[in-house]
């Protein structure tokens, strides 16, 4: 049995390889060839939420008062004057 998977995993590479070559697309490499994946970078310190304890955090427990619902509307409205 894993001479005839072996046999077709080589044709199907063959194939594939044909059809790089038909579509004059240069062939992607092996997997284990191919460069590993990087996390994303770090999200530049403008758009950061503020560290534990900072003043300035919303409370996840405590849903905001009407002030601050009026205040977070007035900032998402787009203004006329830009």
């Amino acid at each position: 049995m894993k001479a005839i998977a072996r046999f077709l995993r080589g044709c199907y590479d063959a194939l594939a390889a044909a059809g790089w070559l038909w579509l004059g697309v240069p062939m992607p490499p092996p997997p284990e060839q191919r460069p590993a994946l990087r996390p994303p970078p770090d999200p530049p310190p403008a758009l950061r939420p503020p560290p534990a304890g900072h003043p300035e955090r919303v409370r996840p427990d405590l849903p905001p008062s009407s002030t601050e619902r009026a205040l977070w509307r007035q900032l998402m409205e787009p203004t006329g004057d830009r």
